[in-house]
C-alpha cells in the first residue's frame, strides 16, 4: 500500500471514529444531546492530556479544547440546548477556510508565512529553507495549496452549519460525518495530486 492510499485510510478513520463513539454512547446514555456533547468533549480532553503528558500543545489540542469549552457552556447556559455543539465543527472549519483565504487575498499565504517562520526558529537550516522559499515556483506552490485548503476548510464549514441549522441531534453526527467525508476525502485526495505534481515539475527541471 502507497503512503497516499494509507494516508486516505487514516483520515476516513478518523473521520468515522466520532460517529462509532457517539452510537456507544448513546446506546449506553439513552440521550442523543447527552451523547453529543460526551462525543465533543471525549476527543478533545484526549488531546489536552496527550499534550500535557508530552509537555506539548499542538494549536489543534489548544483550539479543539477551546471551541468545546465554548460549546459545552453555550449548552449549559442555554439549558441544554444542543446548537452550539452541533454549529461548532462548522464554525471551527469555517473560520480557520475564511482565514487562509483572507491570507491569500492579502499577499500573505498562512502556508508560506509559517515556512518562514520555520526558517527564523531553526537557525541550522534557516540557510537552505530560505533559499527554498526564494524560489517563485514554490512559493506560488504554497500560496496554492493555502488557498486549496482554505476552500475545503471553507466549504465543510458551509456544509456543516447548515447541517447544524437543519438536521435533527439524533440524525447529526451521522450526516455531519457523511458531511465531512463528503468534502474532506476529495479534497485531501486534490491536494495529494497537486503536491506529486509539483514535486514532478520539480524533478523535471533538475
Amino acid at each position: 500500500m502507497n503512503k497516499p492510499n494509507l494516508n486516505s485510510y487514516r483520515l476516513l478513520a478518523a473521520l468515522l471514529m466520532p460517529l462509532a463513539l457517539y452510537f456507544v454512547l448513546r446506546l449506553m446514555i439513552g440521550s442523543a444531546t447527552e451523547a453529543l456533547a460526551l462525543t465533543e468533549a471525549i476527543p478533545a480532553a484526549w488531546l489536552l492530556v496527550v499534550g500535557i503528558v508530552r509537555r506539548r500543545l499542538d494549536p489543534v489540542a489548544i483550539v479543539s479544547t477551546v471551541t468545546v469549552a465554548i460549546a459545552l457552556a453555550a449548552y449549559a447556559a442555554t439549558g441544554g440546548d444542543p446548537i452550539a455543539l452541533k454549529l461548532r465543527h462548522g464554525a471551527v472549519t469555517g473560520v480557520l477556510g475564511m482565514a487562509a483565504l483572507a491570507s491569500v487575498a492579502l499577499g500573505r499565504p498562512a502556508l508560506l508565512m509559517v515556512a518562514q517562520r520555520r526558517a527564523e526558529l531553526d537557525s541550522v537550516r534557516r540557510p537552505e529553507i530560505e533559499a527554498k522559499l526564494a524560489e517563485p515556483q514554490r512559493r506560488r506552490a504554497l500560496t496554492t495549496m493555502t488557498l486549496l485548503i482554505g476552500l475545503i476548510l471553507a466549504i465543510d464549514g458551509v456544509v456543516q452549519i447548515a447541517l447544524a441549522l437543519t438536521v435533527p441531534t439524533g440524525a447529526f453526527v451521522a450526516d455531519s460525518t457523511a458531511g465531512h467525508i463528503m468534502v474532506f476525502v476529495p479534497g485531501a485526495a486534490v491536494l495529494v495530486w497537486y503536491f506529486r505534481h509539483q514535486k514532478d515539475q520539480r524533478r523535471q527541471l533538475l
